[in-house]
C-alpha cells in the first residue's frame, strides 16, 4: 500500500470532495489510451438504454460524451460506466481488457442505520477502500490497483469474478449485483434517477488516489470460496431438531458430483426441513456448499440465486417425518433382537414376524448400513434364512417406504430467472428437473385496461424483454398470453430473432413470464373522447375532465389518446369567461354560415342521443386561399381542445386508412381534416370514406388466420376544409354539406374580430363542459332522446314542405333534408341551453342553405348531368333528333342521330345517346342506371315491363326512352333540327 499522505480527501458529512474528472483520472491511470470506456444510460421505468463510447486517452471525446450523459441524466436516464475498459464496443465479459480497481456496491435501501453500519464496515475493512461514493441509496467503494490487471483468458476473468464475490460477501455488498468484469457502476456526479431516491446526486465522499494495492492483497477473498463449508449449528441442548442423515452430512462435507448437484442440494434441503431447521439455517449451510461445488467457469451469483430458489421451493412443501431417527431405531431394534436371542437360546431362532419387523425398520438405511445389519440378522437366523431372502425383504420394505413418501409428496412446478434465462423447474419427489425456456427474460411491468365507449375493454400488458445485450418494452395485447404461437410471433416480430423460445418449450413461455412478473401494477384508462355510462350515469369523458349531470366530477378519469390527438382536452373556466369566448367567436364566422357552424361544432355532444334514423352529417368548408376557412375550422375545434390553423388533427394528405384510424377515438368530438385536394383523395377513395363514415363502418379486412379484423371506423364528426370539393358525385354532396366561405376581407377586413376571438379561444372548452353537463341533465331528468326524436321528425317534415314549395322534387333529397334537420334540432337545443343561463341573445338567428344544397345535389345527379351534356351536344349540332321515324334523314357528316321527336315526346336511343355523352365526359353510371333516375325524376315514361318503349323505324322495331318534351328544353325548341 502506498503512503496515505495529507493530500488525500475525506468528507465525514457525505459532501463531495472531488469530481468525476478526478475520479476517472485516478481510475484510468496507467490504462492503455486506446481502450474504450462504456457509458450506459438507462431509463429506470422503461429500461430504455442508450450506450455511448469514448477512448480513455481521448480527453476531448471523453468530455463530449460526459456532456451527452449530463443531458440524458436530466431526462431521467441513470448514468453507468464500466470500471473495466473494453477492447471493443461490446458490454460482454470477453470484451473487458483490464481491471484497474476492485469495487463493491452496497445497497442500504436508503436506511440511515444500515448506511451508517455499512460505512463503518468499509472504514474498518483491510485494505481500506481508495474511493467511497455516496450512491443515494447506499455506498460504492473502489480499491485502486497498483497496476491494472490484464484480462487475457476466461480463467482470469473468472478469477476476478471470484474476488468480487468474496469482496462483496466480506463487506456486505448487494447480493443481487452481478459480480463480473462486465458489470457497470453508477457514474459519480450523476443524479440517481430511481423514483425512490428523490433525485439525489452520487457524490464522492472519500478520495485517496494514492492508496493503491497489489491484486495479491485480495487473494484470500477468493480462497474462502472453495473451503469446506460445513459448520456446526449452535443448537440448544433441548432443541427439537432431529439429527441429520449421514447422506446429508456427507454432502455437506464432501459435496456432490457434477450432474447430481441439483438433486443433492434438493435432498439435503428436504432433510434440513424435515429435521426441524429453519430456512435461514438451511441456507447458511447449503448455499455455500452449492457454490463450492461449482466449476471455475460458472457464475457464482447465478449459483447463489439457484440455491436460494431451490431451498425456498422445498420449504414451501409440508414437512415430513424426519428420517435420521429411523437409522438409530433400526440399529437398536436389531441389537435388541440379538440380545434377546442370546438370552433365550433354548427357545430357538427368532420368528418370521420378528425378522420382517427388523428388516422393515432397516428400510431407511443406506446400502452400507444395511449390509452391516443384514450380517447381524444372518448370523442370528443361521442357515434358516438366506441373505437373498433378507435382501428381497429389504427391497420390498424400501419400495413400500418410497410409495408412502410419494403419496404424501405434492409435485409442483415453478419458473425462475438465472443468468438472463427463464428456467422451468419441475419439483418431483426424486428432485428438481430443470429446462431452459428461453435465453432471455421477460416480465410484465404493468397491465393497462383500455375501455371503449361501448363498454368493451382491451387489456394491454407492458412486457419488458431483457437479454445480455438488449432491452425492449413491448405493448402486448393480453389475449396473446392465451395463444402461445401468436405470442411467440408477436415477440419475435417486434423484438427480433434473438427473442425466440427453445424447442418444445413454447407452452411454458406465457406461464414463465407471468410467474416471474409477480404482482405488477394495474391501471385503467379510457381510449376515447365522448359519452359513456359510468355507474348508470351518462358521463362525458375527455382528457383532463369527466362531466356528468352534476358538472365536473372529482378526480378525472384517466384518458389516453393517440399522439396525433394530443391537442384534445377540456379544462374548466368561469361561466362568464366561457360566454365571452362564445360571444367573440360568432363575428368571425360569415354571417349566413354562423348558425350552421355553431350548431355543427356542438353536434358531437348531442349526436349520440338522436334516433337511429338520424344521419351523421359532415361539413366541408371551401373557399379560395386566404379566405380563413382553416381559422374557422380551428375555432370550431377549440370547443374540444387547443387548436390553431396550423394544428389540424389530420389532413387529407394522409392515407384514408390513417384518417379513419385517427378519427376512431373521437366518439363524440369534432374531427377536423384539413386541406382537401383531388390529388390526395381520388373520387373512388373519397366516396368510399364518406359512405363508410355515414354508416359508421370501417374498412373490412381479414387477419392472418382469415378472421374478420376489428373495424376502427371514423367516429369523429368530420369537419373538412379545402379549396376544392369533389364534383360529379351526388352521393358525396348529399352526405357532406358544402359551405362556401367568402373572402376574409369581405367580413373582417382588419382582422379585429379574429384577434378578439383568438385571445379568448382557450375558454371555449369551458362552454363545452357546461353544455355537456346540461345535456346530461336533460337525459336524466327530461328524456332527451324522446325530445330529439320528436323535434327531428318535425324538422324533416318542415324541410320537405320547403323543398316542395320551391319546386324541387327529387327522390334523393331525403339525406339532404335529414342532415339539415339534425343541425336545426341541435340549434334549438343550444338556444334552450343558453336561455337556461340567461344568454340566449348570444345565438344568431337560424339561417340554412338547404335550397342551395338540394340544387347542388341535383346538379351532380347522374341523370341531370346526362341531360345537361346531351342538351349541349344538341345545341352544338354534334347530335340531332329527327322529326320522322318513317322517313328519317341521313345525318350530316360529324353528326349522330340519337333519337326522334313528335309533338308530345322525345324518343331517345339510350345506348347511342349514352355513348355520345361519354365521349365528352365519362359517366360513372350505366345507361340503365341513368334511365332509372330519369324515371324517378318524372322525365321518363316507362313501358309496361321495361324502361323502354317499342316503336318502328323504317319498318324495324326499335326500343327508345320515351321522355317528356320539356326535359331537354322549352317545347323542344333547343333540341329541334331546323333544317
Amino acid at each position: 500500500m502506498s503512503q496515505k499522505n495529507a493530500n488525500n480527501k475525506t468528507s465525514s458529512d457525505s459532501q463531495p470532495v472531488t469530481n468525476r474528472h478526478e475520479f476517472l483520472k485516478a481510475l484510468l491511470r496507467s490504462v492503455d489510451s486506446e481502450l474504450l470506456l462504456e457509458f450506459r444510460c438507462i431509463q429506470p421505468e422503461t429500461e430504455k438504454a442508450r450506450i455511448l463510447w469514448a477512448r480513455t486517452g481521448e480527453q476531448k471525446k471523453l468530455s463530449s460524451v460526459l456532456r451527452q450523459t449530463d443531458t440524458l441524466n436530466k431526462s431521467a436516464y441513470g448514468i453507468f460506466f464500466s470500471p473495466c475498459p473494453r477492447t471493443q464496443k461490446k458490454g460482454t465479459a470477453d470484451a473487458a481488457a483490464v481491471v484497474p480497481a476492485l469495487w463493491v456496491d452496497i445497497d442500504c435501501d436508503n436506511d440511515p442505520e444500515r448506511r451508517a453500519v455499512s460505512l463503518a464496515r468499509l472504514h474498518t475493512f483491510e485494505p481500506q477502500p481508495s474511493i467511497v461514493v455516496n450512491s443515494g441509496g447506499g455506498w460504492h467503494a473502489y480499491w485502486l490497483l497498483s497496476e491494472p490487471f490484464a484480462l487475457e483468458s476466461h480463467a482470469e476473468r473468472q478469477h476476478i469474478g471470484n474476488l468480487l464475490q468474496g469482496l462483496f460477501a466480506a463487506v456486505g455488498g448487494d447480493p443481487d449485483y452481478a459480480k463480473s468484469v462486465a458489470s457497470l457502476m453508477r457514474l459519480p456526479d450523476s443524479i440517481n434517477t430511481k423514483p425512490e431516491r428523490n433525485g439525489v446526486t452520487a457524490a464522492i465522499i472519500d478520495f485517496h488516489p494514492d492508496w493503491r494495492y497489489s491484486l495479491s492483497a485480495f487473494e484470500w477473498l477468493a480462497s474462502t470460496l472453495g473451503k469446506p463449508v460445513l459448520k456446526r449449528l449452535d443448537m440448544p441442548s433441548d432443541s427439537a431438531c432431529a439429527p441429520l442423515p449421514r447422506a446429508t452430512l456427507d454432502y455437506l462435507n464432501q459435496g456432490a458430483a457434477n450432474g447430481n448437484r441439483n438433486h443433492a442440494l434438493f435432498d439435503a434441503a428436504c432433510q434440513f426441513r424435515d429435521a426441524g431447521y429453519s430456512q435461514d439455517e438451511a441456507e447458511a449451510q447449503l448455499i455455500p456448499r452449492h457454490i463450492a461445488d461449482g466449476s471455475s467457469g460458472e457464475n457464482l451469483t447465478a449459483r447463489e440465486r439457484e440455491a436460494r430458489a431451490t431451498i425456498t421451493s422445498v420449504y414451501h412443501q409440508p414437512r415430513r417425518e424426519p428420517l435420521p431417527t429411523t437409522s438409530q431405531n433400526a440399529q437398536q431394534l436389531v441389537h435388541a433382537l440379538v440380545n434377546q436371542q442370546r438370552a433365550a437360546e433354548r427357545q430357538g431362532q427368532p420368528t418370521a414376524e420378528q425378522i420382517a419387523e427388523a428388516v422393515k425398520a432397516c428400510a431407511h438405511l443406506d446400502a452400507l448400513d444395511w449390509a452391516t445389519q443384514r450380517q447381524k440378522l444372518k448370523t442370528l437366523c443361521g442357515d434358516g434364512v438366506r441373505i437373498t431372502d433378507l435382501d428381497r425383504q429389504y427391497r420390498q420394505a424400501r419400495q413400500a417406504l418410497e410409495r408412502e413418501r410419494l403419496q404424501d409428496y405434492a409435485e409442483h412446478e415453478e419458473y425462475l430467472e438465472a443468468g438472463h434465462k427463464m428456467i422451468y423447474r419441475h419439483i418431483t419427489y426424486r428432485g428438481p428437473v430443470e429446462r431452459v425456456v428461453a435465453a432471455w427474460t421477460g416480465t410484465i411491468t404493468e397491465r393497462i385496461s383500455q375501455i371503449n365507449d361501448d363498454g368493451t375493454c382491451e387489456h394491454i400488458a407492458a412486457l419488458q424483454l431483457r437479454s445480455e445485450q438488449q432491452t425492449f418494452t413491448l405493448q402486448v395485447p393480453s389475449e396473446l398470453f392465451g395463444d402461445e404461437p401468436a405470442l411467440r410471433r408477436f415477440i419475435a416480430g417486434h423484438a427480433g430473432e434473438t427473442f425466440t423460445v427453445r424447442a418444445g418449450m413454447g407452452k411454458h413461455l406465457a406461464p414463465a413470464i407471468l410467474s416471474l412478473s409477480g404482482e405488477y401494477p394495474r391501471r385503467t384508462n379510457y381510449r376515447f373522447m365522448g359519452w359513456a355510462q359510468i355507474n348508470d350515469r351518462w358521463t362525458y369523458i375527455a382528457p383532463g375532465v369527466s362531466v356528468n349531470a352534476d358538472g365536473l366530477g372529482g378526480t378525472p378519469l384517466e384518458t389516453e389518446l393517440d399522439t396525433r390527438l394530443r391537442d384534445y382536452g377540456l379544462h374548466d373556466t368561469s361561466c362568464e369567461t366561457a360566454l365571452a369566448a362564445f360571444r367573440a367567436l360568432i363575428p368571425v364566422f360569415p354571417k349566413q354560415l354562423a348558425p350552421t357552424c355553431i350548431a355543427f361544432a356542438l353536434l358531437p355532444i348531442v349526436q349520440r342521443f338522436f334516433p337511429a334514423a338520424a344521419p351523421r352529417p359532415a361539413i366541408h368548408l371551401t373557399g379560395t386561399y386566404g379566405s380563413g376557412k382553416s381559422e374557422i375550422a380551428a375555432l370550431m375545434s377549440n370547443f374540444y381542445g387547443c387548436f390553431s390553423r396550423d394544428t389540424p388533427p389530420a389532413q387529407w394528405g394522409d392515407t384514408i386508412n390513417t384518417v379513419e384510424t385517427i378519427g376512431y377515438p373521437l366518439a363524440d368530438a369534432l374531427y377536423w381534416v384539413d386541406d382537401y385536394k383531388n390529388i390526395y383523395a381520388d373520387e373512388r377513395t373519397f366516396t368510399r370514406f364518406l359512405q363508410s363514415y355515414s354508416r359508421g363502418m370501417g374498412r373490412g379486412r381479414l387477419t392472418r388466420d382469415s378472421r374478420v379484423r376489428q373495424e376502427r371506423p371514423c367516429r369523429g364528426t368530420v369537419l373538412s376544409t379545402g379549396e376544392t370539393v369533389l364534383e360529379g358525385e351526388a352521393s358525396v354532396l348529399s352526405r357532406m354539406l358544402v359551405l362556401e366561405v367568402p373572402p376574409w376581407e369581405h367580413r373582417d377586413p382588419g382582422g379585429e374580430a379574429l384577434l378578439h376571438a383568438d385571445a379568448l379561444r382557450h375558454a371555449l372548452p369551458g362552454f363545452t363542459i357546461r353544455f355537456a353537463a346540461w345535456i346530461a341533465q336533460q337525459v336524466e331528468q327530461h328524456d332527451l332522446p324522446s325530445r330529439l326524436s320528436h323535434e327531428f321528425a318535425i324538422s324533416v317534415q318542415g324541410y320537405r314542405d320547403k323543398l316542395k314549395a320551391s319546386g324541387i322534387t327529387m327522390a334523393n333529397t331525403g339525406r339532404v333534408i335529414q342532415n339539415w334537420a339534425v343541425l336545426v334540432t341541435v340549434y334549438r337545443l343550444l338556444r334552450d341551453f343558453l336561455a337556461s343561463i340567461n344568454a340566449d341573445d348570444l345565438l344568431p338567428s337560424w339561417q340554412d342553405a338547404i335550397l342551395e344544397t338540394a340544387q347542388s345535389v341535383r346538379q351532380e345527379r347522374a341523370s341531370q348531368i346526362f341531360i345537361d351534356l346531351l342538351s349541349q351536344l344538341l345545341a352544338g349540332g354534334q347530335v340531332i333528333l329527327d322529326d320522322s321515324m318513317q322517313r328519317p334523314r341521313e345525318a350530316s357528316p360529324g353528326s349522330t342521330i340519337v333519337g326522334y321527336r313528335d309533338e308530345a315526346y322525345i324518343y331517345l336511343l339510350p345506348e347511342i345517346a349514352h355513348k355520345e355523352v361519354s365521349k365528352i365526359q365519362p359517366l360513372h353510371f350505366s345507361a340503365v342506371a341513368i334511365g332509372m333516375q330519369l324515371k324517378e325524376d318524372g322525365f321518363l315514361i316507362p313501358g309496361a315491363n321495361n324502361l323502354t318503349v317499342q316503336r318502328r323505324v323504317k319498318g324495324n322495331r326499335v326500343r327508345f326512352w320515351q321522355l317528356k318534351m320539356g326535359c331537354l328544353g322549352d317545347d323542344g325548341n333547343v333540341i329541334c333540327d331546323t333544317d
